[in-house]
């Protein structure tokens, strides 16, 4: 499956997640059967994508994770754990930090998205030299982000197949 695929998969799926909401001030709305209602000062959990639309609109504000400093952290880590080995990130994490990004200004978003790449960059030279030799196991699995599963699998079995080749493996062997 195709990472934008895969990834447009698992927003939805985020979007639809609950999220925290304070309202600022109350509402009630009937939408499609959907019936959704705060007093100003409540803190209630809602679908992230209705949280979303409150707070666009100063209805209320989405309680949502400060994804800069989750980057930080995540780059952090990283770093730290070598050259060999991976760290954990949310299995959602690029989808969480690309809708943070949207609401910068542009110096913010070119600092952060030089963080993101240079983060993405170190994980995906650990995820070649990995995929080149071991198949996916579900302790990798469990570190990786939706769209770094996808992309090892492909360089795993990319791999497999070209070693095949070069071995001879995929046409009888001997002349015909």
């Amino acid at each position: 499956m195709e990472i934008d695929k895969v990834e447009k998969v698992h927003s939805i799926g985020y979007r639809l997640k609950d999220a925290k909401v304070t309202v600022n001030r109350d509402f009630k709305y009937n939408v499609a059967g959907m019936k959704i209602e705060g007093t100003q000062g409540d803190t209630n959990n809602m679908p992230q994508w209705v949280g979303k639309i409150l707070s666009d609109n100063s209805i209320g504000t989405l309680d949502s994770p400060d994804m800069i400093t989750q980057l930080k952290q995540a780059l952090s880590k990283e770093k730290m754990v070598g050259e060999y080995k991976i760290s954990t990130l949310d299995p959602h994490f690029y989808i969480k930090l690309k809708a943070s990004m949207k609401d910068l200004n542009a110096n913010d978003f070119d600092r952060v998205e030089s963080m993101m790449l240079e983060l993405f960059r170190m994980r995906r030279g650990k995820l070649v030299k990995t995929a080149d030799a071991y198949k996916l196991d579900s302790e990798l699995y469990n570190k990786l982000t939706v769209e770094e599963n996808v992309f090892y699998k492909t360089i795993y079995d990319n791999s497999k197949e070209f070693e095949k080749h070069i071995r001879g493996e995929q046409n009888e062997h001997g002349p015909s």
